[in-house]
């Protein structure tokens, strides 16, 4: 596949999102079922929550930039794109990518980031003087900021500029980034396909409280065929960057470590609110500190990722060990923003799963999804008000209550609601802690103290 194809298939995968939603419930469906109220108004949902901090958006929801209206095509979709960013993070993990590596036949320096996945929840970001606002998709599961551009090489530069491309030539603050040997990249992907762009410096907005001058990021130029990637221009990077990494030093973490002190807090909302991104000492504020937190963990060849120790889930009144890292072959838990579904050890998942069924049982069964990941599904169409069962993480010192939404995926209204949690394919790949399960939760990420404190939200 051509660099072009590449691009054009992280413009389908960046065009997708991720569906949340609510049950409404009227009667227990037996221990720790959470029970609502029943809304049964069919006016279309408003956009509400914070105004402030970095504003957090579902791409298709109402607070989304257009608005864009959810269909079970792009549903499934997301599951699929999902699927393929896990099996990416797996593979670069475990070291088992075949194809891309440093030196073999290219002049170009690589960058091994993965899919971006489903790039569901968007923040807006300014660049350049003056400032232009891109829409990028929040990933703590990458360390480098990207967004579409188009660098000019013609003379003059034209006039006509796409609103969706960062344009350096015409900022007055953009120049090249100190890089060595050189300022060009290549992405490689598991279907042997290649991505590229270059490397800028330019003043980057983050919300409305912070410039900062001289930050370096991706410049990726997109296909000309396809244009732009649709609701969302690039990356917003979160993630850590080990010292092995070529690009360690350009992550969002180090370069504002002294201004941020790399401690941030997001809280990712449902399909009709706004959520938030705080930095520093305002995460801290805006995301008190609860009592209790749990560590984050130091892991060899741990990429971007942040790793932290999940000892059990409790469905109902069933609890579920999740064996270790010692125990076991899998490199241990992560918690990610990038990816929707969580997975888990298959021995967890069939426990988890066999309950659900159970405390379902009163309701038909419906096919799984089309791409199989979930695959505990029931037919709701004739029951508005279903119990769905509360849910529990149990994180070395930290218990987290889920919201309920985040118990269940809706793929074709209310005649597929399956239980939103994956067996990992292989025992050797990574348990992740997905988006769905991280709704409308204050998670800050205090990097110099290895501390994730999780507690609501207000989102």
């Amino acid at each position: 596949m051509t660099g072009s194809s590449a691009l054009m298939a992280i413009g389908h995968i960046l065009m997708c999102y991720t569906l949340f939603f609510s049950f409404h419930a009227n009667k227990a469906l037996g221990y720790g079922a959470t029970v609502v109220e029943s809304n049964k108004s069919h006016a279309p949902p408003s956009c509400t929550g914070t105004t402030t901090g970095l504003r957090v958006v579902h791409k298709y929801g109402p607070c989304s930039p257009s608005g864009l209206k959810k269909t079970s095509a792009v549903v499934n979709q997301i599951l699929a794109q999902d699927k393929l960013r896990v099996r990416a993070m797996n593979s670069r993990l475990h070291n088992r990518r075949t194809i891309g590596w440093e030196g073999e036949g290219t002049t170009g320096t690589y960058l091994q980031n993965d899919l971006p996945g489903a790039g569901n929840f968007l923040v807006s970001v300014g660049f350049g003087t003056p400032l232009k606002d891109f829409n990028l998709a929040l990933d703590t599961g990458s360390y480098v900021t990207w967004v579409q551009c188009e660098p000019c090489t013609e003379s003059p530069c034209p006039q006509q500029q796409n609103v969706s491309l960062y344009y350096p030539s015409f900022s007055s603050t953009s120049s090249n980034a100190p890089c060595s040997p050189e300022c060009n990249y290549t992405q490689p992907y598991l279907d042997k396909s290649e991505s590229g762009g270059t490397f800028v410096l330019d003043t980057v907005s983050i919300g409305q409280d912070y410039q900062i001058p001289e930050f370096i990021f991706l410049c990726a130029v997109p296909d000309k065929q396809i244009g732009d990637f649709g609701e969302a221009n690039g990356i917003l990077g979160l993630g850590l960057a080990s010292s092995d990494d070529d690009f360690a030093t350009y992550s969002l973490a180090t370069q504002t470590a002294n201004l941020f002190g790399r401690v941030f807090c997001h809280c990712l909302p449902s399909s009709s609110n706004s959520g938030y991104v705080y930095f520093g000492e305002k995460a801290r504020e805006q995301c008190p500190f609860s009592g209790t937190y749990t560590r984050l963990l130091r892991k060899p060849f741990s990429g971007s990722y942040y790793f932290v120790n999940l000892i059990a889930i409790t469905l109902g009144q069933k609890k579920v060990e999740v064996p270790s890292g010692i125990l076991s072959s899998s490199p241990g838990t992560i918690i990610d923003s990038g990816t929707v579904i969580t997975h888990l050890p298959s021995s967890v998942y069939l426990e988890l799963s066999q309950e659900f069924d159970r405390l379902m049982s009163e309701f038909p069964p419906a096919n799984p999804s089309d791409d199989g990941v979930l695959k505990a599904c029931y037919n709701l169409v004739d029951h508005d008000n279903p119990a769905i069962p509360e849910m529990v993480l149990h994180f070395e010192n930290l218990d987290v209550y889920l919201d309920q939404t985040a118990v269940t995926w809706k793929g074709n209204g209310m005649s597929q609601v399956c239980f939103a949690f994956a067996a990992r394919e292989d025992e050797g790949d990574l348990t992740i802690i997905g988006n769905h399960q991280q709704q409308k939760l204050n998670i800050l990420f205090n990097i110099p103290d290895q501390r994730l404190e999780i507690g609501p939200g207000k989102c």
